[in-house]
């Protein structure tokens, strides 16, 4: 097969910085309706980054994404807190309700996002359901054809299928969107027509932070229990640090379990909004710790650039595309000494914690910004 024809494409919509995402209104805009499916919903980062947000940007210009996630935010909290036959009732209820929405939808969109997958079981069935009659944009922002042990998943988890399902989707696809060069190259395999769209920011949600010295220094990390396991094999140096520094350290960990450490004051935070922005207030030092595997490799380093929209230096492991994302906003590093060099310098110099969270903030509206990724995002959706 031919390798992806990754481009950028034109501007679909006359298009403002400053106004609300960027996209300025017709007198009387036509609202056009894309289906946005996906295989969980409102509370996994992957929904909210590449759906949900975008989406309300995008209604300014004229498109409206009806979205249509299989788990609601009630059947995805009892699918993570119940047993395999409650998981498997969870499941059947959510494919049953997604099955008619769809039917339901009838001529109503025109084009389906499908984000990742549709169906969290193997079957295609929901997939066709999602895809017939319809233009077929597929969003992948993960290397999601991995599953079981690859992913840190359930040794089981290739039942799933989520390669086949992959190549399916990516097959029939008329346009891919790929979180980054690394996904583009594999999904360029089954389909020629892939353009990278980076997980997208919305600056003006972020303060920037100020940095000063103070009694304490504060690290940060924002992420999910799955991804909790790459903090909890930092955590030695974080502990060496703690030891070594001449000020006290704090660790604020938003949206996984924290690890268990001696020396620093360490405070967990359940994930919201709210709690996000309330640590991203407080770091001094924004960490992004990876191991080197196809799965991390296929990461979009959003959490760097949230640290970066922030004005926080990022210091993050370099795997995959961590080190071209964070640039000069900070430093990806390659062993445990690098790592615990980074957070000394850091640490010390609130004036160079300034400097690289300014560069950070300003390639972050540059680079990942809505405001210059959204007629791109517009147009592959209207089918330009």
């Amino acid at each position: 097969m031919p390798g992806p024809n990754v481009r950028a494409v034109g501007d679909p919509v006359q298009y403002h910085p400053g106004q609300p995402g960027g996209i300025a209104r017709a007198a009387e805009p036509t609202i056009e309706r894309i289906a946005a499916v996906a295989g969980y919903g409102p509370q996994d980062p992957a929904f909210r980054v590449r759906l949900e947000l975008p989406g309300r940007a995008l209604a300014a210009g004229g498109l409206e994404l009806l979205l249509l996630p299989l788990l609601s935010a009630d059947q995805a909290q009892r699918f993570r807190t119940s047993g395999i036959a409650g998981k498997a009732e969870v499941v059947v209820r959510a494919r049953r309700r997604l099955r008619r929405e769809l039917r339901d939808l009838g001529d109503g969109a025109r084009t389906v996002v499908v984000q990742r997958q549709v169906d969290i079981a193997p079957s295609l069935s929901l997939e066709r359901a999602a895809v017939d009659a319809r233009r077929l944009v597929y969003d992948v922002d993960d290397a999601v054809w991995l599953s079981g042990r690859q992913t840190m998943g359930h040794s089981m988890g290739f039942l799933k299928g989520a390669r086949r399902k992959v190549r399916w989707l990516a097959e029939r696809a008329d346009h891919i969107i790929a979180g980054s060069e690394i996904l583009a190259q594999y999904l360029g395999r089954y389909n020629e027509e892939v353009t990278v769209i980076p997980s997208l920011v919305d600056t003006t949600a972020y303060a920037v932070r100020e940095h000063e010295h103070s009694a304490s220094v504060t690290l940060g990390w924002i992420g999910s229990p799955t991804t909790a396991v790459y903090l909890h094999r930092l955590a030695p140096v974080i502990e060496r640090f703690a030891v070594q520094s001449p000020r006290p350290v704090r660790l604020r960990v938003v949206g996984g379990p924290a690890p268990c450490l001696t020396n620093v004051d360490v405070e967990q935070r359940a994930w919201s909004l709210r709690a996000e922005r309330d640590a991203l207030a407080e770091m001094d030092i924004g960490l992004m710790p990876l191991d080197d595997s196809p799965w991390s490799r296929g990461k979009c380093a959003y959490k760097a650039l949230q640290y970066m929209a922030s004005g926080i230096p990022a210091l993050v492991d370099d795997v995959g595309v961590s080190a071209s994302v964070v640039g000069d906003a900070g430093y990806a590093v390659a062993s445990s000494a690098e790592w615990l060099e980074g957070l000394h310098v850091l640490a010390a110099d609130p004036s160079l914690r300034t400097l690289l969270g300014g560069a950070g903030r300003r390639r972050v509206e540059e680079d990942f910004s809505y405001d210059r990724w959204l007629p791109t995002l517009a147009t592959i959706l209207r089918g330009g």
